[in-house]
């Protein structure tokens, strides 16, 4: 039965999020990376990256390559990015037990630093008047949904889940798994609380602008009380962090040129140009959260807050860009159905 209840529950996730992964939508949040390249009018008359250099006669002189505030920028967006998107799903200490398993739909705000120039890397922002138009909303909303089950192991208790966040007004989806491995658990007539690691890994799709790998780890702690005899409260707090593997796609840096135009042209012709931002190191942040859920019979509430430390990281040991994203503060908000 259990297993037949696990495999509804998954399809129920499929079901839901559907939509997200099907639709072809030109959301403002979607990666837009050219627009981390001023532009420039060039020798052909029409707007470019200022990274693309010609000859006289409007041929490519060379290959392009992004100058220290694009790798910074770049680094930059992909550390904020990887937040709003990153596992922060609200969870207590104890698992769900070897026959546990529990469906949620979740709600995220996650704060990030709209006006700061690598933030025009995106759809919604004009790359010709990046402060002069619409800016990214100060707080990025996801939805997502999420199943989770208990295991049986000889010791400890283990716990799975899998689900998918969908950030809103883009194409992109996090494709995200975890393991939670129960330290202490179960003892609900002792003073001490209960405490669980639990890793976490994602995947971003829905852009070809680039890849994300997100990983996370985090300690647990909580402990749960009876409330009038009908439901449960349980306070929640913890420590982590992520690390965010981040690589850039390919770039049309000449948007006036097709794909099928040479890499190199006489005078008056849009010859294509292209640009990749190097491979960087692993950006790390650290984060604090705190929380609780609420449940009733079968039916759960859970809030968490997180607080996810400025990144201060440099792109590689060799290379001066720095991460300047800031200080992030995220709500998670999830409700659903545990058995």
């Amino acid at each position: 039965m259990g297993l037949v209840r696990l495999r509804l529950l998954a399809l129920s996730v499929i079901l839901v999020m559907a939509p997200f992964a099907s639709r072809a939508w030109a959301g403002k949040n979607d990666l837009q990376l050219l627009n981390l390249c001023p532009s420039a009018a060039s020798i052909l008359k029409v707007p470019e990256c200022s990274w693309v250099q010609r000859l006289t006669d409007g041929s490519i002189k060379s290959a392009v390559v992004p100058d220290l505030n694009g790798r910074q920028d770049f680094r930059s967006l992909m550390s904020e990015l990887g937040v709003v998107l990153a596992p922060r799903s609200p969870s207590v200490a104890e698992t769900g037990g070897i026959k546990g398993f529990q469906l949620s739909l979740e709600l995220g705000l996650a704060e990030i630093s709209n006006n700061r120039r690598f933030w025009n890397g995106v759809e919604g922002v004009s790359a010709t008047n990046p402060y002069g138009g619409p800016r990214p909303d100060p707080m990025l909303t996801t939805i997502g949904a999420f199943v989770r089950k208990g295991l049986w192991l000889p010791v400890p208790t283990m716990e799975l889940g899998f689900g998918v966040m969908h950030l809103l007004d883009s194409h992109l989806l996090s494709w995200q798994g975890y393991m939670k491995v129960a330290i202490h658990e179960g003892f609900h007539d002792w003073a001490l609380p209960s405490f669980a690691l639990r890793g976490g890994i994602s995947f971003l799709t829905g852009t070809d602008q680039a890849s994300m790998t997100t990983t996370s780890l985090d300690l647990l702690v909580s402990k749960g009380f009876g409330l009038l005899k009908t439901a449960r409260i349980e306070p929640l707090a913890g420590l982590g962090w992520i690390s965010i593997f981040a690589s850039s796609g390919r770039i049309n840096a000449t948007p006036s040129c097709s794909a099928n135009q040479p890499a190199a042209g006489p005078v008056g012709s849009a010859s294509c140009a292209y640009f990749s931002f190097p491979d960087q190191d692993a950006i790390n942040r650290f984060r604090l959260f705190v929380g609780f859920k609420l449940k009733f019979s079968v039916v759960f509430f859970a809030a968490q807050y997180d607080a996810f430390f400025a990144g201060s990281g440099r792109y590689t040991s060799t290379d001066s860009a720095k991460d300047q994203s800031g200080t992030q503060n995220a709500l998670s908000l999830s409700a659903g159905l545990g058995f």
